[in-house]
């Protein structure tokens, strides 16, 4: 056995050799995700990130008893058969989290300079919530709250909405103050893309620091206009959006395109993807990915998706990924390395929501409550944010989960009120991919 990838981080400082006991049987740990590659069997432990490779007779003394096969007890692939898997995961967690690093202040912040929006998008999930503008007042105290909480650091601004730019004066006005007090700071966005132009660009680039962009496209020319329902009925949204994604990356703007994916334009985005392959194949600055809408994701939706009409889903979605992936337009990412601890920024110590109205709160999807400061005061509800932490009860299908190490259902999230078996195929399906990327990518082994 070879070994590719040693624990992560502060795993090494947790974990000592396990050791072979005389007597004992053993096999792999659960979270133990296997896939074939040149010169033999790549294993990767989720919950460690360990990565072996085992030469085929190695494989096969792993399949009679993963003891004979010297490393996989000691590196913790494979443990004791009455072992508790998950109270080992929760242990882990329970250990490394003492001893992160503590953190001091913030140095990430979603900002919404406003919760209005030029589109009409029907799955929108902030339907029916209040539409507030960020006013120069609020965007002085946003700006002097970032430059009191940063403690020196850099930091990340992700601006939001609503549409951000909607209110781009917010944002030129924060970004103003900061770079006037010395805070470094970088920033992306997520928008529809559609206020772009060049005076909008340059001032992005140049003062608010804008690196990376996402925008949505839900379909084809006509598909896209019929959703996005823009209030400029006079402009071919499409077309100006495109327009758009060309200047942004033009300028050196990276620009994650997303891909909302549902059963009545799934076939459709797989014409989009050939038209996004022709426009932007080969331009590293351009990204795709396709993201799922189930019922949950739409205030008040009417209309449930059966088991079949899911799985059906998945399947039109996997077949526009394999053909964003041949391309090149879409990467899954690399094979993880850091001990996972938390979901998102809402169980993220380090990271703020801040509202247009000055509220400061843990997730963007919490705009009209929640909250647990403001931007104008120094105090915090401890009790709040420990709220954006509790997870739910565990279920059945945790039992037998191979990335159950990864995985962080919070109460309040409602994207984690389901767990559906397509969805982790699917995110077993992008290990593997990962897997081979990682191993083909590193230094050709010794024979």
């Amino acid at each position: 056995m070879k070994l590719l990838q040693d624990y992560a981080s502060p795993l090494p400082k947790l974990l000592k050799d396990q050791q072979v006991r005389e007597g004992e049987s053993y096999r792999l740990i659960r979270y133990v995700i296997q896939q074939p590659a040149e010169n033999g069997i790549l294993l990767y432990n989720v919950l460690t990130k360990a990565v072996a490779l085992l030469t085929p007779e190695e494989f096969q003394e792993m399949v009679e008893d993963p003891a004979r096969v010297a490393g996989l007890v000691a590196k913790w692939f494979a443990v004791p058969v009455g072992f508790d898997d998950r109270q080992f995961v929760h242990q882990v967690r329970a250990i490394a989290k003492t001893l992160r690093k503590h953190v001091k202040g913030y140095n990430s912040y979603t900002i919404l300079s406003t919760t209005d929006c030029n589109a009409r998008c029907f799955y929108c999930y902030e339907k029916g919530r209040s539409r507030i503008h960020m006013s120069d007042e609020t965007a002085v105290a946003t700006a002097d709250y970032i430059i009191r909480n940063s403690c020196g650091e850099k930091v990340k601004l992700r601006w939001f909405g609503g549409e951000p730019l909607y209110n781009k004066k917010a944002i030129a006005r924060i970004c103003s103050l900061l770079k006037e007090a010395g805070v470094e700071y970088r920033s992306t966005m997520v928008s529809n893309g559609f206020l772009f132009d060049d005076e909008t660009v340059n001032e992005a680039v140049n003062e608010w620091k804008l690196e990376k962009v996402q925008i949505t496209l839900d379909g084809t020319e006509k598909t896209y206009n019929r959703i996005k329902d823009f209030i400029y009925p006079e402009d071919n949204a499409f077309r100006r959006v495109l327009g758009n994604i060309h200047r942004l990356v033009g300028a050196g703007v990276k620009v994650v395109i997303r891909l909302n994916i549902d059963r009545h334009n799934a076939e459709d985005l797989l014409v989009l993807a050939d038209q996004l392959i022709d426009a932007f194949s080969g331009n590293e600055l351009v990204k795709v990915y396709s993201h799922s809408l189930f019922e949950a994701c739409v205030p008040g939706a009417a209309v449930k998706h059966s088991d079949e009409q899911r799985k059906e889903l998945f399947g039109k979605q996997l077949k526009l990924q394999a053909r964003l992936l041949d391309s090149g337009l879409s990467r899954i990412g690399k094979l993880g390395h850091d001990l996972k601890l938390n979901r998102c920024m809402a169980d993220n110590d380090g990271s703020v929501v801040i509202l247009p109205d000055g509220h400061v709160g843990k997730c963007e999807h919490f705009s009209e409550s929640d909250w647990f400061a403001h931007v104008s005061e120094d105090g915090r509800d401890e009790e709040v944010i420990a709220g954006f932490k509790v997870l739910r009860p565990e279920i059945d299908a945790c039992n037998e989960c191979p990335v159950y190490p990864d995985c962080f259902r919070l109460v309040k999230c409602e994207e984690a009120v389901h767990c559906y078996p397509e969805e982790q195929e699917e995110r077993i399906r992008n290990i593997r991919h990962q897997m081979l990327e990682f191993y083909n990518f590193m230094p050709k082994l010794d024979n």
